[in-house]
């Protein structure tokens, strides 16, 4: 393509950002819809970032995807937000940022494309950890669940996660066993499954034979703790899911088109191996 003066720039904020599949996945929907868009990835590293993100007006940017560890920053820095923390900016006619979060919207997408009578089996939820991701998760789950445990190894912020929701409570990161004994959904946010993050030893003996298991983490697409629980004929969800389906809500917020997911997973398939 070719980027001129009216090419709309689109970017991917957070720390770190190399890794991610985003712009690969983003720009492939530009080009099938014939957009004149294009979408990079821009690591920031601020001690102010709710400040540095306020600057991005300034350049005139459509839109955002913000990852780790700036979306409350994000949701502090919009002109108007629909919740605490942000994953998508949208930039107004008028310059000004408008927040929302697809994390939680998208993560249900993905579940009821890996299980979809979840909503029948899904009455206690376990997320592995408390930050912007889960809680955009446990904010999009709570409706449908009794109770929505976060463990979190700075309990501290586990604390902050749950008081959020209705019915949202805390679990000792030295009581996983019980959690992952009782939950019938259990979500993994941290970078524990990340590649090259030392190996965790999930208590995956522990799962009701009905429990289903996911993990947001996508590199590796197969993490230590869905391989375990495989193993065990649990249903199991990849991180490829909500990284596809809270993207394609971000391109509806900024385009108004909804895109094709089944595509995207092929050409990140793909990418991955």
């Amino acid at each position: 393509m070719i980027i001129t003066p009216a090419t709309k720039l689109l970017a991917l904020i957070g720390d770190p950002v190399e890794h991610s599949l985003s712009p690969l996945m983003q720009n492939a929907w530009i080009a099938d819809h014939g957009l004149d868009a294009v979408y990079v990835a821009l690591p920031l590293r601020s001690a102010d970032p709710a400040a540095a993100i306020r600057a991005l007006k300034d350049f005139g940017l459509a839109g955002l995807n913000v990852t780790v560890p700036h979306k409350e920053a994000a949701a502090l820095a919009a002109d108007r937000t629909e919740s605490p923390v942000a994953n998508v900016l949208r930039r107004e006619e008028d310059g000004s940022f408008s927040a929302f979060n697809t994390d939680g919207p998208g993560f249900l997408d993905a579940l009821s494309e890996a299980a979809p009578d979840w909503r029948a089996r899904v009455k206690r939820v376990l997320i592995v950890g408390a930050g912007g991701a889960a809680q955009g998760i446990g904010q999009a789950l709570s409706p449908f669940a009794d109770t929505i445990h976060f463990a979190n190894r700075t309990a501290e912020r586990g604390e902050v996660a749950a008081a959020a929701l209705p019915n949202g409570r805390t679990l000792r990161w030295d009581d996983l066993e019980r959690g992952f004994g009782a939950a019938d959904l259990i979500i993994q946010t941290t970078t524990l499954g990340m590649k090259d993050q030392p190996l965790y030893d999930w208590p995956v003996a522990l799962c009701r034979p009905t429990a289903i298991v996911a993990d947001i983490v996508y590199r590796p697409l197969e993490t230590d703790l869905l391989r375990a629980v495989r193993g065990r004929g649990l249903t199991t969800m990849d991180g490829l899911g909500m990284l596809i389906h809270q993207g394609a809500r971000a391109f509806d917020i900024w385009f108004g088109i909804h895109p094709d997911t089944t595509k995207a997973r092929e050409r990140l398939t793909a990418a991955l191996a």
